[in-house]
Parts: structure tokens; sequence; C-alpha cells
């Protein structure tokens, strides 16, 4: 009854939110033990209530904060997984497409500068965002060698990766002489053939750069004076900055390696041409989105105030207004090829590796398109998830798994596409019989191989499985003893024996999801 409705609202804490009165009212049906006597018109026990009613509230915010933790997660999937199609389209482009078409033909032209100025960028931010979870900050409590060995499969993971496409350029596209001293200048990355290796030892050297700092770093970024948690976020932001101002001038000889942490002039063939220590930027910035997701999702389940909302909003758009502008010099000089750009604009220069990049312009203007990206990706998977659309959603969720599946195993794709291409390319021979329509045929084509080759290994049967080892020939089988019925009902490798094993593994689960 309404009075019923009305006694709720009345029996909400004074400091609860407007809405909480709202929350109330179910809770009628569904906590009858915890009314009082319904004596001279139905009074409520008013202070059990409202405690029910803020635990319900409570319950419900750290829900929704649970439900945007995992969105974030899986948007930076969907994110990644654009950057891969992006990726692959253009390697087959650099491979396989006519130079000529790549730059005067609109569509491959902006596949080829959108992935120059995107993708590796935006895997730079989204690996700090997941080292920072994972390895830097203190949201998981591990002891030291667990710390280090989780570490030490990050860095080794890329560098293997790196090896393999040094190799597969080296001995399969460009024929390489097959000898120790080849060998050995591949292992030691005193060359690095091809447009795997540079790109991605940036990551393990960016990780551990920072994962040396991490004392100070969660120090200052958790420390109770605001003010030093700001000058840590700006330390963190404009230190990359100012490594573009260090150019080592002669990066020849043994000096080849400063290479892969600076930017040189005089290089050598076969050297780096991205500089790893300069690209710390888009790292931190994916290591500081990491905090501030994590602290709004903490507050968000702790009820965030209305004030903070709109302040973020406002904050937002400052920053959205700021990182467009900031795109002038780079929008300037689109008709120029991205994936090798050395320009000077009356801002300054802009410049992506080789000699004397990256450039601060070419790092910040970069900025708004990935923002755009990363927005456009969070906002579609949270409405998939949130929204129910009875035609479209099932598809678009579907579309959306796959693209998340990408992202995901990014790692797995660039080197499968980097093998492949390898193998394809024709360019010392003047060959490049691939247009606009064949380039997309072969990206889908190298997608689908290596998801296939993705579904073999997590179908495969590990060693020492359930599956009957063959007979040894020339062995006798009935040489073993028999072992009696009950003997063989306590063992849980014989036939007689299995159902009773599978069966107390089966309480063992039930106990464990009880517990």
């Amino acid at each position: 009854p309404s009075s019923m409705e009305a006694r709720a609202c009345e029996a909400c804490d004074d400091d609860a939110e407007e809405w909480a009165c709202e929350e109330g009212r179910p809770l009628l049906k569904s906590t009858g033990a915890k009314l009082g006597s319904y004596t001279s018109g139905l009074q409520l026990e008013e202070s059990t209530l409202g405690k029910s009613a803020l635990k319900a509230i409570e319950a419900r915010r750290q829900h929704d904060g649970d439900v945007i933790a995992r969105t974030i997660s899986r948007s930076l999937d969907v994110f990644k997984g654009v950057l891969v199609i992006f990726m692959t389209f253009a390697h087959v482009d650099l491979a396989l497409m006519s130079p000529v078409l790549q730059f005067y033909s609109a569509v491959p032209h902006f596949i080829g500068n959108f992935a120059a100025g995107q993708c590796f960028l935006g895997f730079m931010l989204a690996y700090g965002f997941s080292c920072d979870r994972a390895y830097l900050s203190n949201a998981k409590r591990r002891s030291a060698a667990e710390q280090m060995q989780r570490v030490a499969r990050s860095v080794l993971l890329p560098v293997v990766a790196a090896w393999i496409c040094s190799f597969a350029w080296a001995y399969i596209c460009f024929k390489f002489p097959m000898d120790l001293k080849t060998t050995v200048a591949l292992l030691s990355f005193r060359m690095a053939v091809g447009n795997g290796p540079d790109f991605l030892l940036c990551f393990p050297i960016c990780l551990l750069a920072m994962f040396m700092l991490r004392p100070l770093l969660n120090r200052e970024l958790d420390h109770s004076c605001a003010t030093r948690r700001w000058l840590a976020v700006a330390l963190l932001l404009v230190g990359p900055l100012a490594l573009t101002r260090i150019v080592v001038l002669d990066c020849t000889g043994v000096r080849k390696y400063v290479n892969y942490f600076f930017e040189c002039y005089a290089r050598e063939l076969w050297s780096p041409n991205l500089p790893a220590l300069p690209h710390l930027f888009y790292f931190n910035l994916g290591l500081l989105l990491s905090r501030c997701a994590g602290a709004c999702t903490s507050r968000w389940a702790s009820g965030l105030p209305a004030q903070w909302t709109v302040v973020g909003g406002i904050v937002a758009v400052v920053v959205t207004v700021v990182l467009a502008a900031c795109t002038q010099p780079l929008l300037s000089v689109w008709a120029m090829n991205y994936g090798n750009l050395q320009a000077a604009t009356k801002w300054g220069p802009v410049s992506r590796g080789f000699s004397g990049g990256p450039t601060p312009l070419w790092l910040l203007g970069n900025l708004f398109f990935l923002e755009a990206l990363l927005v456009g990706c969070f906002s579609l998977q949270y409405a998939v998830e949130r929204v129910k659309v009875p035609f479209l959603g099932p598809s678009l969720r579907s579309v959306l798994a796959e693209v998340e599946h990408l992202g995901a195993n990014v790692l797995l794709y660039l080197v499968v596409a980097d093998i492949c291409l390898a193998g394809l390319y024709r360019g010392a021979q003047g060959q490049f019989p691939l247009d606009l329509s064949g380039g997309f045929a072969m990206t889908i084509g190298l997608l689908l191989v290596t998801r296939f080759l993705f579904f073999l290994s997590s179908t495969s049967r590990s060693v020492g499985g359930d599956a009957p080892q063959a007979e040894v020939p020339g062995q006798a089988v009935a040489s073993a003893p028999v072992p009696s019925k009950e003997a063989a009902a306590k063992c849980p490798h014989s036939p007689a024996g299995r159902p009773a094993a599978r069966y107390r593994r089966a309480l063992d689960r039930v106990g464990a999801v009880a517990a």
C-alpha cells in the first residue's frame, strides 16, 4: 500500500542519497523478516529497514563498479583488435602492393597513415595499462619471486617474437647466408631485419625501465599529498617528451645498440627505427589511465558524488579540445607517407622515427585519434552489454567477441602475419601483385589462418593425457600382474576405478565452490 511505501521512504537515513528511497521499495517484498510489528497502521522498524536499504545500495554500486571494470578490460581488447586489423592490412600493402598505388590511392593511403600513426602508439598505451595492473601497482600482493617470474615472462615473449620475425625476414625473404656470423648478429639484435624486431623490443624496454622505478612510482602516486601526486603525473608525461631532445649523433659500430633506447642521426643498415624511451610517453599514459580507472571504479562502488561527474565531464571536454588542437601539425602533412615521415612544419619538425624521431609533435598529434577510438570502443562495448537490442544485439556481440579475440592475442597475429609476408614478399623482383581488393582478401586470409592455428593449439592434447598409449613392439602385454577387483576399484587410473575417482573429484569441486 502507499502508506507502507511512504514509511519505507521515511526510514531511509538522512545522509543517504535521494534515490536511496527508491531502492527501499523492493525490500518490502523480500525483507519481511526485518519488518517490525504491524500494530496500529503497519509501522516499520526504521533503523533496520534503513540499514538494509543502504546495504542493498552498496551492493548494487559494487556490482556496477565490477561491471564497469570488466567493460573497460574488454573494450581495451576491442581497441587492440581494431588496431590488429589495420596493422595487418598495412603490412600487406607494404609487402604486396605497388608503392605508387599506396601513395596516390585514397584508401591505401589512409590505411597506411592510420596504421603508422595509431597502431604502435595504441599498442604501447594498452601495454602500459595492462602492465600497471599486472606488474607495477600494489593492487595484488605477490611475493618477490612470483613478481620477477611474471615480469620475466612478459619480457621474454616479445624478445622471442622479435627473434622469430628477424629470422623469417633474414632467411626466408632476403636470403641471408646461413652461417654462424649471421645467426649471432640476429640473436644479439646487431641486425634488426624486417618490420617487427624494433617494434617488439620497445615493449620490454619500457616495462623494465618503469619496473625499476616501481617503488618510487607507487610511493608518489599513492602519496597523501595531492601536490606530490600531480607532480609525479607531470614527470611521467613530460619526462619522455624531454627524452626526444636527446639525439645521439653517431650510432654506428658498437654504439648501434644506443638506437634501441634513444634517437640517432648517423645510423647503419638494419638499425632499429623506433627508439623505446621516448615512447614511454604512451606507456606512462596507459599506466595513468589504469590508475584513474581503478580510482573511478572504487569510488563508484563507494558512491560517486554528483559534482565529481560534472568535474570529470568538464575536464574530459577540455582535454579533448586541447588534443584536437595538437593534431594540426600532423594533419598539415597528411599527403605524405606517415611510415617514414620526416617533415618540417611552421610549428616544428614532425618525425615518426628513423633519424631524429619521434618528435613531440608526432607523439602529441596522434593522441586525439587514439582517444576517439578508445572512447568509441568503450561506448560500443558498454552499449552491447547493457542495452538489449532484439535483432542487432547477438550479431554485434559476436563480431565484438571476434575483434576482442584479436586484441587479446596481438603477439600471435603479428608474428604469424610477419612470417607469411616474409615468404610472400616479391619486392626484390619488382613484383607487387595486389590491388586494394586483393590486399583486403589477403588480410582476411592471414587473420583466418592465424585463427585456425589458435584453434589447433587450444584443442591439441597435452602429453600424459587420458588417451590410450600404444603398445611397445615386442613387449608382452600379459607380463604385468593383473590386479584384483578391490585394488582396481581403488586405483583411479584403472577402468573400474575411474568412476569412483571422478565422483571424488566432483565432490571436491562442489566443496571448493561452496567454500
